[in-house]
């Protein structure tokens, strides 16, 4: 007797384009369409070993990973910008020497104090919790994607890219899962796409993440992407990472 396999769970609807030169583009359309939305300070329990809501923490515990030199460029600018009001530890960066440094794998991250990186206000700070950078440019009437580290603007966003045998490119946008941490993400106490807490939001993610799709896969494929998702049929939208049961 065949044994039948595990019910999938988790399911997630995919769309694709071609473009002319041969590169698809893949997106999960499932969590693109959710109501996910970043709850820092409002319910979000951190990344640590245990419960941390109340260290108000997100996903600062570890600091940020830098992805290149300009990356890193963009963040000492930034830094800079940022006044003693804004900033919690903008005297602490001075005395240690900028608030970026090499870590023991020799990889480039924002420096850690007390626990945490050196760009988040703890909730003691007048001004309260929350990452320097996203309020200096709240102040300065820019986008906090242009002042952060690469890795902090596009969370939970997660672009991929495979390049097959024949030399075919396909890019994938997803969200990012805690299997994507590697071995430390098993770590998480909790992580915000794998439970209905953050699914709150009152826009679906490809809207209210307009600016940083985009940024991460272009505005003519952004565009396909939309109008193919505004196409699609009425339906309802169940909160990702609900799962539809089969029908009987």
């Amino acid at each position: 007797m065949t044994a039948t396999p595990d019910a999938p769970t988790n399911l997630h609807d995919w769309i694709s384009f071609d473009e002319a030169d041969g590169t698809t583009w893949m997106f999960d359309a499932t969590f693109l369409m959710s109501s996910w939305t970043c709850i820092f300070g409002n319910g979000c329990k951190g990344v640590l070993t245990e419960d941390a809501t109340e260290q108000s923490q997100g996903c600062c515990s570890y600091g940020a990973h830098f992805a290149d030199g300009e990356d890193r460029t963009t963040v000492r600018k930034a830094a800079k910008r940022l006044t003693a009001d804004e900033w919690q530890f903008k005297a602490k960066s001075k005395r240690l020497g900028g608030p970026l440094a090499k870590n023991d794998e020799g990889e480039w991250t924002t420096r850690l104090v007390d626990d945490a990186c050196i760009f988040l206000n703890r909730p003691d700070f007048h001004a309260g919790a929350g990452c320097a950078l996203h309020v200096g440019a709240l102040h300065a009437d820019e986008r906090p994607m242009d002042w952060k580290p690469d890795v902090c603007w596009q969370l939970p966003l997660r672009l991929t890219h495979n390049t097959d045998d024949h030399g075919n490119v396909t890019n994938s946008l997803a969200e990012w899962r805690r299997r994507d941490w590697g071995d430390g993400g098993d770590e998480f106490h909790w992580w915000c796409t794998d439970t209905p807490d953050a699914f709150v939001g009152k826009r679906r993610v490809y809207q209210e993440l307009r600016d940083e799709i985009i940024e991460l896969v272009g505005a003519d494929q952004y565009a396909w992407l939309v109008e193919h998702l505004e196409s699609r049929p009425a339906t309802h939208v169940l909160p990702h990472p609900t799962r539809r049961k089969p029908k009987a």
